[in-house]
């Protein structure tokens, strides 16, 4: 549950090994370089010599261009890379730059070919909606003493208007009924437009614009705009054609040129980032790396090249500034970054959540939709997400293989109990479905708290590892106090007597309430109460108290989501064989079902992954998970 240990490392170079090494750096994919005046002094930086020009930026930008014209990218494989070979930059950009120029026009035209084909598309679209007018759509345009809106209204609400414009000089016409929406003309004189548009408005009226331009009959312009459509379409198609022909014949000088290029514009791009000594002879740059990486690559580094490392102590406050490179092993655990890093990246120093969240997002989701059948369609529609986003893929296929154990566990396959429940059925087992998902909840918020601990430890931070809500005494107070609480219940008895109880309550009650002066008794500094320090810090408590209980309450929502899931299948069920004995009552009832099953696998899959955030993201994180992290973001050829 940690993150990657991240070094600070520093390179001296000499320039007979600049190339080399930069190529060396960037290939690895483990280095984050650190701009040279952001480490020195200003009077020391001024003795070096940034260069930030780039001899390869022309060229570069030439041939990406020509690349987004032709849509083509390429092949880049580094292991292959020739550093030595030779390459006439001015040459290779002229050469660039004619092809742009060859094929400039071209592109251009496609661009305005496909902008006519959208307007050519929107007025057919207009026209199929006035197709059953007989008049010449020129002629709208000409009148003088009269306002014409088009539109459209919502169904519901298409009669109403029609009323409320009896009494007012308002004409409505319908030109086209859909299944949700009416086409409309209003005809209303130039005095009364405003009131006209407010009348329209809170019907939910929806202004369009009528093709302007075409003269003739919408069924006249319907078949011109069906004939320009595919007229243009074959242009487009023609004009893609002869780009391609330009880009086949010049494919072998592009894919030759073109990793070389990439590569020289990176390494130039990364020196920009370090400085060379006043006599040019050495180069200097900083940068973050893996400790592993950094290990590594002082082990190979050769004459000419020292590597000087230093750790950073998570407790300093240089830590803030540290990228973060999460640390999991598989793809299990890898994939749940995802739901981690949606929240925010773990700060440097920060116990990672991803493996818990892993194991508690999966077992939260097969709880509340515990059901063989949905879980086996659910998995299938995360293999078809895995080939879009494979972290999102897998996520959801842990949540779904969850979900078929439950199912199980419940036995419910589709809703119907055609198994044996091999632990329980959450209807007949109500009570004892909330206690466990309390108590669960309860093993949770202890787990985050523990978290926090570990991390007050690590950071030297005492009153967050000690003195907290959440803190040692934090957790003594919640676990005492549940612990109370459940014996009492079941017993009718407290576990100790009251006065000892008490007296640890209010014992750790009054040191959360004066954490921050006890945090600064520890490190020997004068505690500090600054004004309004007792309304603060009284407030301060009474909301830890109301967490407390709205934390561990809020995971009842486990159980009332696997009780929901029933109790919709059982719904629908119930309406299903409601309708079966009616006219065509098979057709209706295989349709109420089939809506059913869609209702609880898609719907409340997607409810359920909602409420599986929300515990895992307010009643989880919010107990130790700060998320102010900066990523690890390594130099690659990647732009």
């Amino acid at each position: 549950m940690a993150v990657e240990r991240m070094e600070r490392v520093s390179f001296a170079l000499i320039r007979d090994k600049l190339e080399e090494e930069q190529l060396h750096l960037i290939s690895s994919e483990a280095f984050e370089p650190i701009e040279i005046k952001n480490m020195l002094k200003e009077e020391l930086t001024n003795t070096l010599i940034v260069r930030r020009s780039n001899p390869y930026d022309n060229v570069y930008s030439e041939m990406m261009r020509f690349l987004k014209m032709a849509d083509y990218t390429p092949a880049f494989d580094e292991s292959e890379l020739d550093m030595y070979r030779p390459l006439d930059v001015g040459e290779t950009e002229e050469k660039f730059r004619a092809l742009n120029q060859s094929v400039n026009s071209l592109f251009n035209r496609r661009n305005e070919l496909k902008k006519a084909l959208q307007n050519y598309e929107k007025v057919l679209f207009h026209v199929k909606i006035l197709s059953s007018l007989k008049i010449d759509l020129g002629d709208i345009k000409s009148f003088e003493r009269i306002n014409l809106i088009f539109g459209r209204i919502p169904q519901s609400r298409y009669e109403t208007l029609v009323e409320s414009s009896r009494k007012v000089p308002i004409l409505v016409l319908e030109v086209k009924k859909e299944t949700d929406f009416s086409w409309i003309f209003v005809f209303t004189p130039p005095s009364f437009l405003n009131e006209a548009y407010k009348i329209l408005h809170s019907a939910y009226f929806e202004e369009d614009s009528i093709p302007e331009g075409y003269n003739g009959t919408p069924k006249e312009i319907q078949r011109k705009m069906e004939a320009l459509i595919e007229l243009t379409k074959l242009s487009i198609q023609e004009n893609e054609v002869e780009i391609r022909k330009v880009l086949y014949a010049n494919k072998e000088f592009i894919d030759d040129v073109y990793p070389t290029i990439l590569a020289h514009k990176r390494i130039f791009d990364l020196t920009s980032y370090g400085a060379f000594s006043h006599e040019n002879s050495v180069y200097f740059i900083n940068g973050w790396m893996p400790s592993e990486k950094s290990r590594k690559m002082e082990q190979e580094s050769e004459k000419g090249v020292i590597v000087l490392r230093k750790q950073i102590d998570v407790s300093s406050k240089e830590v803030v500034k540290v990228p973060v490179k999460l640390k999991n092993k598989g793809k299990f655990f890898k994939s749940f970054e995802l739901i981690t890093q949606m929240f925010g990246t773990p700060r440097y120093g920060e116990l990672d959540p991803t493996p818990m969240v892993a194991l508690f997002f999966t077992f939260m989701y097969g709880f509340m939709l515990g059901d063989v059948g949905h879980g086996a369609v659910l998995l299938l529609f995360a293999l078809l997400m895995k080939k879009k986003s494979e972290k999102f893929g897998i996520v959801m296929a842990s949540a779904s293989l969850s979900s078929i154990f439950f199912g199980f566990m419940y036995g419910s396959i589709f809703g119907f109990d055609w198994i044996p429940a091999i632990w329980l059925r959450p209807m007949l087992k109500i009570n004892q479905l909330m206690i466990i998902s309390v108590y669960f909840g309860i093993g949770m918020i202890a787990v985050g708290m523990i978290m926090n601990i570990v991390n007050g430890f690590v950071q030297r931070n005492w009153e967050k590892a000690i003195f907290g809500p959440e803190g040692i005494v934090g957790i003594t107070f919640y676990l005492l106090s549940v612990f109370s609480v459940s014996v009492y219940i079941v017993t009718g008895k407290l576990p100790i007597n009251v006065s000892t109880l008490e007296t640890i309550i209010f014992s750790a009650l009054a040191i959360m309430f004066f954490a921050h002066p006890l945090n600064a008794l520890l490190k020997k500094e004068t505690p500090i109460f600054p004004e309004g320090f007792w309304v603060v810090s009284g407030f301060g408590m009474f909301n830890v108290l109301i967490e407390y209980l709205s934390n561990t309450i809020s995971y009842v929502r486990l159980a009332a989501f696997a009780l929901t899931h029933e109790a919709l299948f059982t719904a629908f069920w119930i309406l299903t064989l409601m309708v079966l004995p009616t006219l065509g009552g098979g057709i209706w009832a295989t349709i109420i079902f089939l809506l059913g099953q869609l209702v609880l696998v898609g719907l409340e899959g997607l409810v359920v992954f909602i409420q599986d955030l929300r515990l895992t993201y307010y009643e989880y994180f919010t107990k130790f998970f700060e998320g102010s992290g900066q990523e690890f973001r390594p130099f690659t050829f990647r732009i």
